[in-house]
Protein backbone atom coordinates (compact mmCIF):
# COMPACT_ATOMS: atom_id res chain seq x y z
CA UNK A 1 0.00 0.00 0.00
CA UNK A 2 1.18 3.37 -1.24
CA UNK A 3 0.85 6.91 0.92
CA UNK A 4 0.24 10.04 -1.38
CA UNK A 5 3.99 10.72 -1.55
CA UNK A 6 4.87 7.79 -2.81
CA UNK A 7 6.28 5.75 -0.05
CA UNK A 8 5.08 2.43 1.48
CA UNK A 9 2.85 2.09 4.15
CA UNK A 10 3.01 -1.01 6.40
CA UNK A 11 -0.43 -3.00 6.99
CA UNK A 12 -2.84 -1.72 9.73
CA UNK A 13 -5.16 -4.10 11.82
CA UNK A 14 -8.09 -1.64 10.37
CA UNK A 15 -7.37 -2.89 7.48
CA UNK A 16 -8.19 -6.43 8.36
CA UNK A 17 -10.99 -7.50 6.00
CA UNK A 18 -14.60 -7.33 7.74
CA UNK A 19 -15.05 -11.64 6.56
CA UNK A 20 -11.27 -12.62 8.16
CA UNK A 21 -13.10 -10.43 11.60
CA UNK A 22 -16.00 -12.25 11.14
CA UNK A 23 -14.31 -15.75 11.30
CA UNK A 24 -12.61 -14.34 14.26
CA UNK A 25 -15.64 -12.74 16.19
CA UNK A 26 -17.44 -16.23 16.02
CA UNK A 27 -14.73 -18.22 17.13
CA UNK A 28 -14.43 -16.07 20.66
CA UNK A 29 -16.56 -17.73 23.00
CA UNK A 30 -16.17 -14.88 25.63
CA UNK A 31 -18.50 -11.93 25.96
CA UNK A 32 -14.96 -10.19 27.39
CA UNK A 33 -12.87 -11.43 24.62
CA UNK A 34 -15.57 -9.93 21.93
CA UNK A 35 -15.62 -7.06 24.00
CA UNK A 36 -11.87 -6.41 23.74
CA UNK A 37 -11.96 -6.81 20.02
CA UNK A 38 -14.66 -4.14 19.40
CA UNK A 39 -11.89 -1.98 21.58
CA UNK A 40 -8.74 -2.59 18.95
CA UNK A 41 -10.01 0.22 16.77
CA UNK A 42 -13.04 2.19 15.67
CA UNK A 43 -12.83 0.62 12.25
CA UNK A 44 -13.45 -3.01 14.11
CA UNK A 45 -15.85 -1.63 16.33
CA UNK A 46 -18.64 -0.89 12.83
CA UNK A 47 -17.30 -3.81 11.21
CA UNK A 48 -18.72 -5.79 14.64
CA UNK A 49 -21.76 -4.27 14.83
CA UNK A 50 -22.50 -5.64 11.46
CA UNK A 51 -21.44 -9.15 12.18
CA UNK A 52 -24.60 -11.50 13.73
CA UNK A 53 -23.72 -12.20 17.06
CA UNK A 54 -22.46 -15.43 18.00
CA UNK A 55 -24.65 -17.48 20.87
CA UNK A 56 -24.98 -17.03 23.94
CA UNK A 57 -22.93 -19.51 25.99
CA UNK A 58 -23.19 -19.90 29.76
CA UNK A 59 -21.16 -18.01 32.44
CA UNK A 60 -20.73 -19.16 36.04
CA UNK A 61 -22.03 -16.23 38.25
CA UNK A 62 -20.23 -16.23 41.86
CA UNK A 63 -23.11 -13.93 44.37
CA UNK A 64 -22.08 -12.96 47.54
CA UNK A 65 -24.46 -14.01 50.08
CA UNK A 66 -23.70 -10.96 52.95
CA UNK A 67 -24.49 -7.69 52.29
CA UNK A 68 -20.53 -6.93 53.49
CA UNK A 69 -19.50 -8.07 49.53
CA UNK A 70 -20.67 -6.12 47.01
CA UNK A 71 -18.61 -7.77 44.23
CA UNK A 72 -20.16 -10.63 41.84
CA UNK A 73 -18.13 -12.27 39.49
CA UNK A 74 -18.50 -14.02 36.26
CA UNK A 75 -16.09 -17.24 35.20
CA UNK A 76 -15.85 -18.39 31.61
CA UNK A 77 -14.20 -21.39 30.91
CA UNK A 78 -10.46 -19.96 31.82
CA UNK A 79 -11.24 -16.75 33.61
CA UNK A 80 -12.93 -14.50 35.51
CA UNK A 81 -13.61 -10.64 36.03
CA UNK A 82 -16.40 -8.59 38.00
CA UNK A 83 -19.94 -7.93 37.08
CA UNK A 84 -21.66 -4.67 37.53
CA UNK A 85 -25.56 -5.46 38.13
CA UNK A 86 -28.52 -3.06 38.36
CA UNK A 87 -29.10 -1.48 41.88
CA UNK A 88 -32.67 -3.27 42.32
CA UNK A 89 -30.53 -6.60 42.01
CA UNK A 90 -27.72 -5.57 44.63
CA UNK A 91 -28.04 -7.52 47.69
CA UNK A 92 -30.78 -10.51 46.96
CA UNK A 93 -29.72 -14.06 46.97
CA UNK A 94 -30.32 -15.29 43.54
CA UNK A 95 -31.99 -18.59 42.81
CA UNK A 96 -32.86 -19.21 39.44
CA UNK A 97 -31.88 -17.97 35.90
CA UNK A 98 -32.93 -18.17 32.42
CA UNK A 99 -32.25 -17.81 28.54
CA UNK A 100 -31.50 -13.65 27.91
CA UNK A 101 -30.04 -13.13 31.61
CA UNK A 102 -33.01 -13.24 33.47
CA UNK A 103 -32.86 -14.36 37.31
CA UNK A 104 -34.79 -14.57 39.63
CA UNK A 105 -33.43 -13.20 43.24
CA UNK A 106 -35.06 -12.65 47.30
CA UNK A 107 -34.53 -10.18 49.13
CA UNK A 108 -32.59 -10.45 52.16
CA UNK A 109 -34.38 -9.64 55.11
CA UNK A 110 -38.00 -9.72 53.52
CA UNK A 111 -37.99 -13.39 51.79
CA UNK A 112 -40.84 -13.13 50.27
CA UNK A 113 -39.97 -10.22 47.87
CA UNK A 114 -39.55 -12.15 44.66
CA UNK A 115 -37.50 -10.22 41.97
CA UNK A 116 -38.01 -11.16 38.30
CA UNK A 117 -34.62 -8.96 36.50
CA UNK A 118 -32.35 -9.06 33.75
CA UNK A 119 -29.17 -8.52 34.93
CA UNK A 120 -28.26 -7.04 31.57
CA UNK A 121 -30.77 -4.47 30.67
CA UNK A 122 -32.46 -3.85 33.78
CA UNK A 123 -35.38 -4.99 32.90
CA UNK A 124 -37.84 -5.83 35.35
CA UNK A 125 -40.92 -8.59 35.06
CA UNK A 126 -43.77 -8.06 38.01
CA UNK A 127 -44.49 -11.05 40.07
CA UNK A 128 -46.72 -11.45 43.23
CA UNK A 129 -45.73 -11.48 46.83
CA UNK A 130 -45.10 -15.12 48.07
CA UNK A 131 -47.50 -15.75 50.29
CA UNK A 132 -50.16 -18.88 51.20
CA UNK A 133 -51.98 -20.26 54.08
CA UNK A 134 -48.58 -21.53 54.96
CA UNK A 135 -45.73 -19.10 54.40
CA UNK A 136 -42.82 -20.53 56.32
CA UNK A 137 -42.96 -23.27 53.99
CA UNK A 138 -42.91 -21.86 51.15
CA UNK A 139 -41.12 -18.08 51.23
CA UNK A 140 -37.76 -19.74 51.92
CA UNK A 141 -37.12 -20.75 48.36
CA UNK A 142 -34.29 -23.12 46.99
CA UNK A 143 -34.82 -22.67 43.27
CA UNK A 144 -36.92 -21.43 40.77
CA UNK A 145 -37.39 -22.21 37.07
CA UNK A 146 -39.09 -20.59 34.48
CA UNK A 147 -41.42 -22.56 32.21
CA UNK A 148 -40.60 -19.67 29.32
CA UNK A 149 -39.05 -16.51 28.60
CA UNK A 150 -40.06 -14.61 31.55
CA UNK A 151 -41.07 -11.67 29.44
CA UNK A 152 -44.33 -13.28 28.14
CA UNK A 153 -47.62 -13.10 29.82
CA UNK A 154 -47.81 -17.09 30.03
CA UNK A 155 -44.93 -17.49 32.17
CA UNK A 156 -44.91 -20.10 34.75
CA UNK A 157 -42.35 -19.89 37.75
CA UNK A 158 -42.22 -22.98 39.39
CA UNK A 159 -40.61 -23.22 43.01
CA UNK A 160 -38.74 -25.45 45.43
CA UNK A 161 -38.95 -24.77 49.50
CA UNK A 162 -36.08 -25.02 51.42
CA UNK A 163 -37.23 -28.40 53.00
CA UNK A 164 -37.82 -29.90 49.61
CA UNK A 165 -40.77 -30.57 50.76
CA UNK A 166 -43.53 -28.58 48.12
CA UNK A 167 -43.65 -27.01 44.77
CA UNK A 168 -45.15 -23.59 44.26
CA UNK A 169 -46.62 -22.09 41.17
CA UNK A 170 -47.30 -18.08 39.93
CA UNK A 171 -47.47 -16.78 36.81
CA UNK A 172 -45.62 -13.44 36.01
CA UNK A 173 -47.30 -10.52 34.88
CA UNK A 174 -49.12 -8.45 37.77
CA UNK A 175 -51.23 -8.71 41.46
CA UNK A 176 -54.13 -10.21 40.20
CA UNK A 177 -53.04 -13.92 40.43
CA UNK A 178 -51.01 -15.20 43.24
CA UNK A 179 -49.17 -18.79 44.40
CA UNK A 180 -50.89 -22.21 44.99
CA UNK A 181 -48.80 -24.43 46.82
CA UNK A 182 -48.49 -28.96 46.65
CA UNK A 183 -47.37 -30.18 49.26
CA UNK A 184 -45.62 -33.19 48.43
CA UNK A 185 -45.77 -35.25 52.16
CA UNK A 186 -44.21 -39.14 51.54
CA UNK A 187 -41.69 -37.95 49.06
CA UNK A 188 -38.80 -35.06 49.03
CA UNK A 189 -38.16 -33.03 45.85
CA UNK A 190 -35.11 -33.79 44.52
CA UNK A 191 -35.36 -31.18 41.10
CA UNK A 192 -38.06 -30.24 38.98
CA UNK A 193 -37.77 -29.20 35.36
CA UNK A 194 -39.60 -28.17 32.44
CA UNK A 195 -39.26 -30.30 29.47
CA UNK A 196 -41.30 -29.59 26.56
CA UNK A 197 -43.52 -26.90 28.71
CA UNK A 198 -44.70 -29.60 30.73
CA UNK A 199 -43.67 -29.78 34.48
CA UNK A 200 -41.43 -32.49 35.87
CA UNK A 201 -40.36 -33.52 39.45
CA UNK A 202 -37.65 -36.10 40.53
CA UNK A 203 -38.13 -37.24 43.64
CA UNK A 204 -37.08 -39.52 46.78
CA UNK A 205 -39.65 -41.89 48.47
CA UNK A 206 -39.07 -41.15 52.22
CA UNK A 207 -40.18 -44.89 53.23
CA UNK A 208 -37.73 -46.03 50.60
CA UNK A 209 -34.87 -44.13 51.92
CA UNK A 210 -32.00 -46.25 52.94
CA UNK A 211 -32.67 -48.96 50.61
CA UNK A 212 -29.70 -50.64 48.63
CA UNK A 213 -31.36 -49.50 45.22
CA UNK A 214 -31.54 -46.27 43.63
CA UNK A 215 -35.22 -44.51 45.03
CA UNK A 216 -35.32 -41.94 41.74
CA UNK A 217 -39.44 -41.18 41.41
CA UNK A 218 -40.24 -39.58 38.42
CA UNK A 219 -43.50 -37.50 38.31
CA UNK A 220 -45.40 -35.13 35.64
CA UNK A 221 -48.25 -32.50 36.51
CA UNK A 222 -50.90 -31.00 35.30
CA UNK A 223 -51.23 -27.66 35.51
CA UNK A 224 -54.44 -25.72 35.49
CA UNK A 225 -55.18 -22.67 35.88
CA UNK A 226 -57.81 -20.88 38.19
CA UNK A 227 -60.33 -18.17 37.33
CA UNK A 228 -58.08 -15.73 38.51
CA UNK A 229 -55.28 -16.95 36.29
CA UNK A 230 -53.44 -18.43 39.10
CA UNK A 231 -51.56 -21.69 38.29
CA UNK A 232 -51.86 -24.87 40.16
CA UNK A 233 -51.25 -28.57 39.82
CA UNK A 234 -54.13 -30.04 38.77
CA UNK A 235 -52.73 -33.82 38.96
CA UNK A 236 -49.88 -36.06 39.48
CA UNK A 237 -48.63 -38.58 37.09
CA UNK A 238 -46.34 -41.10 38.76
CA UNK A 239 -44.33 -42.54 35.23
CA UNK A 240 -43.50 -46.06 35.43
CA UNK A 241 -40.11 -46.44 35.30
CA UNK A 242 -37.94 -49.06 35.04
CA UNK A 243 -35.72 -48.39 38.57
CA UNK A 244 -31.80 -48.63 37.29
CA UNK A 245 -29.08 -50.46 38.44
CA UNK A 246 -26.84 -49.36 41.15
CA UNK A 247 -26.74 -47.65 44.42
CA UNK A 248 -29.76 -45.09 45.80
CA UNK A 249 -28.30 -41.58 45.76
CA UNK A 250 -30.21 -38.24 46.96
CA UNK A 251 -27.99 -35.71 45.15
CA UNK A 252 -29.53 -35.51 41.71
CA UNK A 253 -30.14 -33.37 38.86
CA UNK A 254 -33.15 -33.07 36.54
CA UNK A 255 -33.49 -31.35 32.80
CA UNK A 256 -34.58 -31.35 29.39
CA UNK A 257 -31.93 -33.02 26.90
CA UNK A 258 -33.26 -33.79 23.39
CA UNK A 259 -36.45 -33.10 23.52
CA UNK A 260 -36.65 -35.59 26.35
CA UNK A 261 -36.81 -35.85 30.24
CA UNK A 262 -33.13 -36.60 31.42
CA UNK A 263 -31.52 -36.54 34.91
CA UNK A 264 -27.79 -36.45 36.29
CA UNK A 265 -26.27 -38.88 39.47
CA UNK A 266 -23.46 -38.05 41.24
CA UNK A 267 -22.13 -40.95 42.74
CA UNK A 268 -19.16 -43.57 42.92
CA UNK A 269 -19.53 -45.48 39.95
CA UNK A 270 -15.82 -47.42 39.81
CA UNK A 271 -14.38 -48.66 42.78
CA UNK A 272 -11.22 -46.63 43.90
CA UNK A 273 -12.21 -43.80 41.75
CA UNK A 274 -13.89 -40.60 43.32
CA UNK A 275 -17.49 -39.55 42.43
CA UNK A 276 -18.31 -38.24 38.65
CA UNK A 277 -21.49 -37.39 37.22
CA UNK A 278 -23.55 -39.98 35.00
CA UNK A 279 -26.38 -38.67 33.15
CA UNK A 280 -29.81 -41.22 31.78
CA UNK A 281 -32.55 -39.88 29.78
CA UNK A 282 -36.24 -41.26 29.91
CA UNK A 283 -36.60 -43.62 26.86
CA UNK A 284 -39.32 -45.90 26.14
CA UNK A 285 -39.13 -49.87 27.17
CA UNK A 286 -40.69 -50.87 24.21
CA UNK A 287 -42.11 -53.93 26.17
CA UNK A 288 -45.46 -55.15 27.49
CA UNK A 289 -43.87 -55.04 31.20
CA UNK A 290 -45.28 -53.02 33.83
CA UNK A 291 -42.86 -50.47 33.55
CA UNK A 292 -43.81 -48.43 30.24
CA UNK A 293 -39.92 -46.26 30.94
CA UNK A 294 -36.37 -46.87 31.74
CA UNK A 295 -33.59 -44.67 32.59
CA UNK A 296 -31.10 -44.82 29.64
CA UNK A 297 -27.57 -43.79 30.48
CA UNK A 298 -26.32 -41.19 27.69
CA UNK A 299 -22.53 -41.02 26.83
CA UNK A 300 -23.36 -38.46 23.54
CA UNK A 301 -24.92 -35.33 24.19
CA UNK A 302 -24.33 -34.47 20.35
CA UNK A 303 -23.41 -31.11 19.82
CA UNK A 304 -24.49 -29.65 23.35
CA UNK A 305 -22.57 -29.34 26.96
CA UNK A 306 -24.36 -29.81 30.25
CA UNK A 307 -24.22 -27.82 33.04
CA UNK A 308 -25.71 -28.40 36.50
CA UNK A 309 -25.57 -26.49 39.45
CA UNK A 310 -27.61 -26.22 42.60
CA UNK A 311 -29.81 -23.13 41.16
CA UNK A 312 -30.02 -24.00 37.21
CA UNK A 313 -29.18 -27.20 35.36
CA UNK A 314 -29.52 -26.75 31.57
CA UNK A 315 -28.06 -28.65 28.35
CA UNK A 316 -26.91 -26.13 26.13
CA UNK A 317 -25.69 -26.30 22.36
CA UNK A 318 -21.96 -25.22 21.59
CA UNK A 319 -21.05 -24.25 18.91
CA UNK A 320 -17.36 -25.52 17.11
CA UNK A 321 -14.29 -24.34 17.42
CA UNK A 322 -14.71 -21.60 20.02
CA UNK A 323 -11.84 -19.88 21.45
CA UNK A 324 -11.05 -21.24 24.75
CA UNK A 325 -14.67 -21.74 24.69
CA UNK A 326 -16.97 -24.47 26.56
CA UNK A 327 -16.57 -28.29 24.85
CA UNK A 328 -19.53 -30.15 23.16
CA UNK A 329 -20.17 -33.80 25.20
CA UNK A 330 -18.95 -32.00 28.32
CA UNK A 331 -20.17 -31.57 31.99
CA UNK A 332 -19.48 -28.67 33.88
CA UNK A 333 -20.87 -28.62 37.26
CA UNK A 334 -20.60 -26.33 40.40
CA UNK A 335 -20.49 -27.57 44.17
CA UNK A 336 -20.72 -24.54 46.80
CA UNK A 337 -20.01 -24.73 50.35
CA UNK A 338 -16.43 -26.79 51.04
CA UNK A 339 -14.30 -25.78 53.54
CA UNK A 340 -12.54 -22.24 53.68
CA UNK A 341 -8.57 -22.94 52.77
CA UNK A 342 -5.75 -21.64 50.94
CA UNK A 343 -4.65 -24.52 50.18
CA UNK A 344 -5.71 -24.94 46.42
CA UNK A 345 -5.14 -28.16 43.95
CA UNK A 346 -1.98 -27.52 41.56
CA UNK A 347 -4.26 -28.68 38.59
CA UNK A 348 -6.54 -26.63 39.02
CA UNK A 349 -7.16 -24.30 35.41
CA UNK A 350 -7.54 -20.81 37.37
CA UNK A 351 -8.32 -19.43 40.57
CA UNK A 352 -10.26 -16.69 41.83
CA UNK A 353 -9.59 -15.25 45.30
CA UNK A 354 -12.99 -13.64 46.83
CA UNK A 355 -12.55 -13.49 50.26
CA UNK A 356 -9.34 -14.38 52.76
CA UNK A 357 -9.16 -18.56 52.37
CA UNK A 358 -12.74 -17.95 49.98
CA UNK A 359 -11.60 -19.25 46.43
CA UNK A 360 -13.12 -20.39 43.54
CA UNK A 361 -11.28 -23.25 41.30
CA UNK A 362 -12.05 -24.74 38.14
CA UNK A 363 -10.21 -28.49 37.54
CA UNK A 364 -10.87 -31.12 35.21
CA UNK A 365 -11.43 -34.59 36.73
CA UNK A 366 -9.75 -36.98 35.21
CA UNK A 367 -11.25 -39.44 32.50
CA UNK A 368 -13.21 -42.56 33.09
CA UNK A 369 -12.82 -43.98 29.75
CA UNK A 370 -16.60 -43.17 28.84
CA UNK A 371 -16.24 -40.40 26.07
CA UNK A 372 -18.01 -37.77 28.28
CA UNK A 373 -15.62 -34.86 30.08
CA UNK A 374 -15.89 -33.65 33.24
CA UNK A 375 -15.11 -29.83 34.87
CA UNK A 376 -16.00 -28.89 38.44
CA UNK A 377 -16.14 -25.49 39.70
CA UNK A 378 -15.78 -25.57 43.38
CA UNK A 379 -16.69 -22.84 45.83
CA UNK A 380 -14.97 -22.48 48.84
CA UNK A 381 -16.45 -21.22 52.17
CA UNK A 382 -20.41 -20.01 52.42
CA UNK A 383 -20.00 -16.66 51.61
CA UNK A 384 -20.47 -17.15 47.78
CA UNK A 385 -22.63 -19.11 45.84
CA UNK A 386 -22.10 -20.26 42.28
CA UNK A 387 -25.03 -20.06 39.69
CA UNK A 388 -25.11 -21.06 35.88
CA UNK A 389 -25.87 -17.82 34.08
CA UNK A 390 -26.95 -17.32 30.54
CA UNK A 391 -26.71 -14.38 29.06
CA UNK A 392 -28.15 -12.20 26.31
CA UNK A 393 -26.62 -12.15 22.65
CA UNK A 394 -23.78 -9.67 22.99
Amino acid sequence: MSTTDGSARSPQWSDLADDLLGMVHLRLASPRDRLRLTAVCKAWRTAVSRLPAPPPTPLLLLMPCARLHKTKRLCGPDDCWAMPVPDKAEDKLFVGSHDGGWVAALDWADRSALLIVNLFSGAEVVVSPVCSPNPIQTVNFQKVIFSEDPASSSCILAAINHQRSCIALCKVGGHESGWTVEEMHDMSIIDISFCNGELYGLMRLNELYGRKHPNEELIKFKINMKVDGTPIIASRHPLAVERRHGRERFAGHLFELHGKPSMAIDDCWLPNRRSFYKVFTLVDTDNDMACKYKWAEVLNFGDHALFFGPYSSKAVHVTVDTHHGWKRNHIYYSIENLRATNKLPDDAVYIVTMDNREHMYCREDPSVGDGVERTGYYVTGHNHRPMWLYPPLL
